[in-house]
């Protein structure tokens, strides 16, 4: 090589090295801002009128959910779902799979209380919303109906249901002839009849006078007997007794708010919500129950983290 060649490669060395460094710094601000814009950036769009907006959420009674004295009666993690540990509603039903919940705020995809309490909200906060009764809950007219413990009422010896009611109730399908229950609703044994010109079922149960049946016993609840004084016809008189029960702190006076019992009576299915127990002796004196669902009428605690928000753009 010689002298002149040297000075030629001497000279444009470093300008190929100036020119790497400027294009290895170019390289570094746009992977860079593809790293922020694609993993680091953080969305602040708030959520409004209109927003669609991605949620994961637990939902329970008489506390927020982790708390003491919650009932999960909602969720969308499989995790929560099928943890054992966690007390569930009576009416919780376990699904096959879990995901997050899409919605429209103003919509009428969640109730009014739930997509009101992520207005003013963005991804990754975390919400607790306590929502009374009321129509911005799950509402219904007001069914309650208050009864002393030992009062006789009446029940049906005899219930017709649909094919599908009995199914539900005793997971057979009853397309002809005679079926034989062994334990029914009412903790006794049945015969259940297809009448094929009806298409319906009639169920006789075998109630004894003087007999105590139990209707539940839940310890995560309370308990429910039934002592029938009389059977006639197709008709029987009976009595119930609550105990067992779980207070909640909703308490007010000598009626002493619970955690929800379900008791199924024939075809009809109430919830015990509260009773009276001055003596605080643990069988209440008198009790009160609704014949709607157990989310109806019911405050509700919600636990809302939000994954998304996503607001309409201008056309």
């Amino acid at each position: 090589m010689t002298g002149d060649e040297k000075k030629v490669k001497k000279d444009r060395d470093p300008i190929m090295v100036a020119c790497f460094i400027v294009f290895l710094l170019a390289s570094c601000a746009v992977l860079g801002a593809f790293v922020y814009d694609e993993y680091l950036k953080t969305d602040n769009t708030l959520a409004t009128e209109g927003s669609t907006v991605v949620v994961n959420y637990n939902g329970a009674y008489y506390a927020y959910y982790g708390e003491d004295g919650s009932v999960l009666f909602d969720t969308s993690y499989s995790s929560v779902a099928n943890n054992t540990n966690i007390v569930k509603s009576n009416d919780f039903v376990l699904g096959t799979s879990y995901s997050t919940l899409s919605f429209t705020v103003g919509g009428t995809t969640v109730i009014t209380g739930f997509g009101n309490a992520v207005i003013g909200h963005k991804a990754g906060d975390t919400i607790t919303v306590c929502i009374p009764v009321g129509t911005n809950g799950y509402y219904a007219p007001d069914t309650s109906v208050t009864v002393a413990s030992g009062e006789t009422q009446t029940g049906n010896l005899v219930d017709t249901m649909t094919s599908t009611q009995f199914s539900n109730q005793y997971g057979v399908t009853l397309t002809q002839g005679t079926y034989y229950i062994e334990n029914s609703v009412y903790g006794c044994s049945a015969y259940a009849s297809y009448n094929s010109s009806t298409g319906l079922i009639d169920v006789r149960y075998n109630l004894e006078s003087g007999s105590t049946y139990t209707l539940a016993d839940d310890s995560n609840f309370g308990k429910v007997t039934m002592t029938v004084s009389s059977v006639s016809g197709t008709s029987f008189s009976y009595s119930l007794t609550v105990s067992n029960y779980k207070f909640t702190e909703e308490n007010d006076g000598a009626k002493l708010g619970i955690e929800m019992i379900k008791v199924t009576l024939g075809t009809q299915t109430i919830y015990i919500t509260s009773i009276t127990d001055p003596t605080s002796i643990g069988t209440a004196t008198s009790f009160e129950y609704k014949t709607v669902a157990e989310k109806y009428n019911a405050v509700l605690y919600f636990t809302i983290s939000i994954v998304s928000v996503t607001n309409q753009t201008a056309s």
